[in-house]
């Protein structure tokens, strides 16, 4: 009940200032801030089209005012952070002696689940990223692989095109998910209300699909670690983050594969789910050469070998077909087509990356020595990346792969955590989804700590290039370490 309060809080706080800002004729900006409605006086170089009913966030909208919106905003959401944290703490423990049913764990799921699905997004433009996506596929009819918004004349006057944060650069999602973009859009006559709906709906629909899967195949420790975890339901629900729907199909491909009584009838949908997922988010492409070893481990068998090319071959097919509107219109060796492309995977925030590469800026500062940022930017992502390469080479070929959920949970781990130079806390979202999979292990407890601190994603916390990452990855790690060394001693 006390986790209800705090949830139902959180998501009314959004709409109710949405209400006063309508009746009062005032502005909302949930994105910029949760809590406060401003008036005309306030808003400096504000769209004209933010003033109507569209007014979820505004694009650039600029707030003068002495009234210290940020500091109220930070004390509410370090709040927040920390009572879901400790209050699904609390309830774990109330699971493990089995104080709460899996039926109490279910209901209250669903609850808190419809809360965060209907409550305005606050720390991230993404939802609103996906809405414009499509958009720019149904109204002007543009590849979101080679074309930017800001190709498009005045488009931040068009509602669709609201609070989109990236109008220069183009996707970097898979073609898969960029389809749905259209398609939602598409069905939503080209509203931003009704597809701000569906984008929430879809997210909540798999979600719902994986707490069913694991309502069968999981104890209700592993049930309860998923279906009330507070990033989950923030970034997965609340911001409606992508990563939600490819982290479902990387779990139950797994869930599939770990059924050893119907293996060789499960290779073929655990290998779709695996493939499929690549047309989310590429993430799972790191799976899936040890998935083909893991199968083929233990003896090569026809039946193995058909499912798992047909799986594989099925999916790949499924992802081309979502990918023709878009490959008949790129010219991928054009040097504008390839400036983008690299021009996304340079991109360098919220990582370890970004971390050393402050640390050395400001000791170059400090003690007066000349530096080239992109050149310290080049070299950190060149040596981290080949020590990640060789690492899973290693892992891949010479490592016994005793547990293949284990293993994969690890590379994973290890890729978004310590080595991508692009890093945002709803990634997590690709992995998490993999605890109720691992037995009672270092990754698992890893996963669960990094699942909390990071709810202080949306935080002041997140805002800091250092701070960021020391406090929501790295000491967690630390401690979670240094606590399983107790144990094991």
């Amino acid at each position: 009940m006390l986790t209800f309060i705090v949830y139902f809080i959180t998501s009314i706080c959004g709409w109710l200032n949405f209400l006063i800002a309508h009746l009062t004729r005032g502005n909302y900006f949930p994105v910029k801030n949760y809590l406060t409605v401003f008036n005309n006086s306030h808003i400096i170089n504000i769209n004209e089209i933010t003033k109507s009913i569209y007014n979820f966030s505004g694009y650039l909208v600029k707030i003068k005012t002495n009234f210290p919106y940020k500091i109220i905003d930070d004390v509410f959401f370090t709040l927040l952070s920390t009572l879901l944290v400790i209050l699904f703490l609390i309830g774990y423990k109330l699971v493990k002696t089995q104080k709460i049913s899996q039926t109490e764990i279910i209901k209250w799921s669903v609850v808190l689940s419809f809360l965060m699905t209907f409550a305005l997004p606050s720390h991230s433009s993404d939802l609103f990223g996906y809405i414009a996506r499509g958009a720019q596929q149904t109204l002007f009819h543009q590849n979101p692989y080679i074309h930017t918004v800001s190709e498009v004349k005045n488009y931040s006057s068009y509602p669709l095109f609201l609070n989109f944060m990236w109008p220069n650069q183009p996707t970097t999602y898979g073609p898969v998910f960029i389809y749905i973009t259209k398609a939602i859009v598409f069905l939503s006559n080209n509203n931003l209300f009704l597809s701000f709906i569906n984008f929430k709906l879809l997210n909540l629909t798999i979600f719902f699909l994986l707490i069913l899967f694991l309502v069968r195949s999981s104890d209700n420790e592993d049930l309860y670690l998923i279906a009330w975890n507070p990033l989950i339901l923030i970034q997965g629900l609340w911001n409606c983050h992508n990563d939600l729907i490819s982290g479902v199909l990387i779990c139950v491909g797994f869930i599939l594969l770990s059924n050893k009584t119907k293996i060789n009838n499960n290779i073929f949908w655990s290998i779709f789910c695996l493939t499929f997922a690549c047309g989310i988010k590429y993430i799972s492409l790191i799976a899936l050469p040890f998935v083909l070893i893991y199968v083929f481990h233990k003896g090569f068998s026809l039946r193995k070998s058909v499912n798992f090319i047909l799986g594989f071959c099925a999916g790949s097919i499924l992802i081309l077909i979502f990918s023709l509107d878009y490959l008949n219109t790129i010219n991928w060796l054009s040097e504008q087509c390839l400036c983008k492309l690299v021009g996304n995977v340079n991109l360098v925030h919220q990582s370890l990356i970004e971390t050393i590469a402050t640390l050395i800026k400001d000791l170059c500062k400090l003690f007066g020595i000349k530096y080239d940022l992109f050149i310290i930017y080049h070299l950190l992502k060149s040596l981290i990346y080949l020590v990640f390469g060789l690492f899973y080479f290693y892992m891949l070929f010479f490592r016994k792969k005793s547990n293949l959920i284990s293993v994969i949970a690890w590379m994973l781990f290890i890729f978004l955590a310590f080595t991508i130079a692009k890093f945002h806390s709803w990634y997590l979202l690709n992995i998490i989804f993999l605890i109720p999979l691992l037995k009672d292990s270092l990754i698992k407890k890893l996963l669960i700590a990094v699942s909390l601190s990071h709810v202080y994603a949306i935080t002041f916390v997140d805002q800091s290039k250092i701070l960021n990452f020391v406090s929501m990855t790295l000491l967690p790690c630390i401690y979670t370490l240094v606590k399983q060394r107790k144990i094991n001693h």
